[in-house]
């Protein structure tokens, strides 16, 4: 009767990790894409790009990235699933990021 119980709490926790670490490797990936963008000369495109490169390094699936400059600062959203075993709905994930653009004098 323990048993599953314990190894319930187990793979919970294992999950709860994937998750965390998804998170976390999707906030690098849009901190990276939005430093990238705040250079003058910098294409969206190599952003969008450097993105999918943290992302997949840290196993997030259906990566997509979003990335704007406007005229002082550049943002960027990036979404990307969890590679959770149990999918509660929870594997989808959402971060965004912004930074101030580069001025050239």
């Amino acid at each position: 009767m323990l048993w599953p119980l314990v190894m319930l709490l187990v793979l919970g926790t294992v999950q709860l990790g994937v998750w965390w670490h998804a998170r976390l490797t999707l906030g690098a990936a849009a901190a990276t894409a939005a430093d990238l963008l705040s250079v003058e000369g910098t294409s969206p495109t190599s952003a969008e790009a450097a993105a999918q490169r943290v992302a997949a390094a840290g196993g997030v699936e259906s990566v997509t990235v979003s990335a704007s400059r406007g005229p002082r600062q550049v943002d960027v959203v990036v979404r990307g699933t969890a590679p959770l075993v149990i999918d509660l709905g929870l594997s989808r994930l959402e971060v965004s990021a912004a930074a101030p653009r580069e001025v050239a004098r």
